[in-house]
């Protein structure tokens, strides 16, 4: 058992208000009674011997509370509630979670001690600690240089069950050794830094930066009418405009099966060319079927053949055709 007499006794609270001192003067009284076996009876009166004159002593005197009251249910309520500013617990949660190393480690890690000792100090039960622990272990790794913040992450996964002191003391151990510096760059974790070379695989920079939503919708609209040109293409591939805008109730162009011969002409075709005075074979008007330059039978000279032969391939690739189809005798045409 440790006696009082050697024990350091806790400081006299002076009366400052930003809430620190007076969490840290908490603490130091609890440890202090708590080493010196001090009874429940006993702890406001010793509280007050450590109270500064004449602010906390003037304090105490009016605020209606006799020297026998109970130090954790109602002394300390009243203490806080005078020396603690509103929502300093929201402040000092901030501080944590904004808290960069600016100057060197050893700075920073005293910095973020000081908030997370305030935040316990105003935790009132067990379960509230925890919580405070849980995310101050969140701020300081996600806080530190990018290199420790890896190292750490790595630490804890070969020991799950390490504290966050034991963290603290990992983190010091390692910048003794490779003295770490602030990130100069902007603050990303490390699933962006290791998806980024994937990223710039695939696109530059500069063309992700320049891209904008409009020009995309440019791209997909010139897309959409190349397509459409495309279709319309197909469609009209082979046909004669003439005889297409007259012949709407035709349902396309039949199999030739003619061996590059036009088919046989159906009742309503014959019918379109007789009015149109247009060719029955290669149904276009100005000419006869026996004067057809395309698919006539004048084969005295070559500009017949090569007539014939270009336009029995021009004809097959329109409608599809197959090389081994049959021919269509004239009197069919």
């Amino acid at each position: 058992m440790v006696t009082p007499a050697r024990l350091n006794p806790p400081p006299v609270f002076t009366g400052a208000r930003d809430g620190f001192s007076a969490l840290a003067w908490l603490v130091a009284v609890n440890r202090y009674f708590n080493l010196a076996k001090i009874s429940e009876t006993e702890r406001t009166p010793h509280a007050l011997s450590y109270l500064g004159t004449p602010g906390p002593a003037r304090w105490f005197d009016g605020c209606g509370l006799p020297d026998t009251c109970n130090f954790e249910t109602e002394f300390t309520p009243a203490f806080k509630l005078e020396y603690i500013p509103n929502n300093f617990a929201g402040s000092c949660r901030r501080h944590l979670t904004n808290l960069r190393m600016t100057t060197n480690f050893s700075t920073y890690l005293s910095t973020f001690k000081e908030l997370l000792g305030a935040l316990l100090g105003y935790a009132s039960t067990d379960a509230a600690k925890t919580t405070v622990n849980e995310f101050a272990q969140t701020s300081f790794i996600d806080n530190c240089p990018l290199v420790l913040q890896q190292m750490i992450e790595g630490h804890i996964i070969q020991n799950p069950n390490i504290t966050l002191i034991q963290i603290f003391q990992y983190a010091q151990e390692m910048d003794r050794i490779y003295s770490f510096k602030p990130d100069t760059g902007p603050k990303t974790n490390s699933l962006a830094i290791a998806s980024a070379p994937i990223i710039s695989s695939f696109t530059s920079s500069s063309a992700l930066s320049q891209t904008t939503p409009m020009e995309i919708d440019n791209i997909q609209i010139a897309l959409n009418n190349i397509t459409q040109r495309f279709n319309r293409l197909e469609r009209n591939m082979g046909h004669n405009n003439n005889y297409n805008r007259n012949n709407n109730n035709n349902n396309g162009p039949r199999n030739n099966n003619n061996n590059g011969n036009p088919p046989s002409l159906t009742p309503q075709e014959r019918e379109w060319c007789k009015n149109n005075n247009a060719c029955r074979r290669c149904r276009q008007p100005g000419h006869y079927a026996k004067e057809c330059p395309i698919y006539g039978d004048n084969n005295n000279t070559n500009r017949g053949n090569n007539n014939n032969r270009q336009g029995r391939w021009v004809y097959q690739v329109a409608v599809g055709d197959s090389p081994e189809s049959g021919k269509a005798s004239d009197d069919q045409a």
